[in-house]
């Protein structure tokens, strides 16, 4: 993966609050998806600058203990840079950064715990949260402990749950091992150097204009920059060409593959993702009233209908997206608004646009067999697996854990071997 451009020294004297940058870096966001990711911008300009708010918010709240004691504050120059990246920035030919599956975000250093703050525990003290410690350390905190220290980073042979040294890459026995040089032997892209891919199940440059390519979610593109891998993602063994983003009316296969506020229309997904789709037309979103074809995998593959609209499957029309208290469709989530989801009603693919779920009540809708849309719980967690509803935390220590909410301690913990395991409450 390329490194973004790093932000700069910044000028000692300048501060920045939490809540400026939240509101700045709302704003930026929210104009990169409606200029870069049309088919995943769903929501009115307003409401989408109210979510991001919401949740950069919520970030901060959860370091607000480092902010009060003065052990963070956040870097003007980062969020400057990041502002503008977001706002000026070339379209990466991938998700956007809030897309809900497992894959390469683009700005990933512009969050509160991945880049915009600098610490002030020096090395060999105590941390809490990792953005506390300098430049150069990480929060190192074995089996899960509340304390941990500042230390440099792992080394080559040591558990890397906490990250590597430069040059370093966590290998699949959970220690950090050197990365890979070109014509060098790998199983996944990241065991690679940077800008190389794991091609053919070796360590290659990316691939070039009219080269085979495909997809890879580790990985903002498998193409040269500038270029698109034009295939549908997450249909297993497909194979596409890079190419550059194309204009209005050019066929595509997936909306990547489009110029900047287009995206890949009329793709027929009823064999996704069992198998390829057919190929879509570059063109703008449609308007409410239009004709449509949707896929109850929209909130993975996007959408077709503008902002503020919605492909119904029933009568292949964009119509209004469903607001709190409308009936939806829980496999597309497509409801709108500040902290609105589509909760499931337990009888079939129905469901109304609310709140969080409160315990006991759906909280899931699976898609397939292994494809799950889930909505936040108010308390507890979702079971994504069996009850697929919001439960109490009743995991006792150690017992393997996804979140906090699992455990009866309210503490999910990584440990040295990177599993996550219930520990101790602080």
């Amino acid at each position: 993966m390329m490194r973004e451009p790093d932000a700069g020294a910044m000028d000692a004297g300048a501060t920045i609050s939490p809540t400026e940058s939240c509101d700045r870096l709302a704003a930026a966001r929210c104009a990169l998806k409606k200029r870069c990711y049309v088919a995943f911008h769903k929501e009115a300009d307003a409401a989408c600058v109210q979510n991001e708010q919401a949740r950069c918010l919520a970030e901060y709240g959860a370091l607000q203990q480092s902010f009060e004691r003065e052990l963070v504050r956040v870097d003007p120059a980062r969020v400057s840079a990041c502002e503008r990246r977001m706002k000026t920035s070339a379209c990466p030919p991938t998700f956007p950064p809030d897309y809900p599956g497992a894959v390469a975000r683009p700005f990933a250093d512009c969050t509160f715990r991945t880049g915009l703050l600098i610490g002030a525990v020096p090395a060999g003290e105590t941390c809490v949260n990792a953005p506390e410690c300098v430049a150069g350390t990480v929060c190192i905190k074995p089996d899960g402990v509340c304390r941990g220290v500042c230390s440099s980073s792992p080394k080559q042979g040591e558990f890397c749950a906490f990250g590597c040294a430069p040059g370093l890459v966590c290998g699949p026995d959970g220690r950090c091992a050197p990365v890979k040089p070109l014509d060098a032997p790998c199983a996944a892209s990241p065991e690679c150097e940077a800008d190389l891919i794991c091609h053919g199940g070796t360590c290659r440059p990316r691939r070039k204009l009219g080269d085979s390519c495909q997809f890879d979610a580790t990985l903002p593109s498998t193409c040269e920059p500038g270029l698109a891998c034009d295939v549908v993602p997450w249909v297993r063994g497909l194979t596409g060409t890079c190419v550059r983003p194309q204009p209005e009316n050019a066929p595509c296969s997936f909306h990547w593959s489009c110029q900047p506020g287009l995206l890949c229309s009329d793709v027929d997904w009823s064999a996704f993702p069992s198998s390829a789709p057919t190929r879509g037309t570059c063109r703008a979103p449609d308007d409410e009233g239009t004709a449509c074809r949707g896929s109850r995998y929209a909130v993975y593959v996007g959408e077709q209908c503008a902002a503020g609209a919605s492909c119904d499957l029933s009568m292949q029309i964009c119509r209004a997206a469903p607001t709190r208290g409308q009936p939806c469709t829980p496999s597309r989530n497509a409801c709108t608004g500040v902290d609105t989801y589509c909760k499931p009603s337990g009888n079939g693919d129905t469901g109304t646009c609310t709140g969080p779920a409160a315990l006991n009540e759906p909280c899931a809708f699976p898609l397939d067999a292994d494809t799950t849309v889930s909505i936040p719980c108010a308390q507890g967690w979702c079971d994504r697996t069996n009850t697929f509803s919001c439960r109490p935390p009743t995991k006792p220590l150690g017992a393997v854990c996804a979140q906090d909410a699992e455990c009866a301690s309210n503490r999910c913990a990584v440990q040295q071997d990177q599993s996550l395991k219930c520990t101790e409450a602080c």
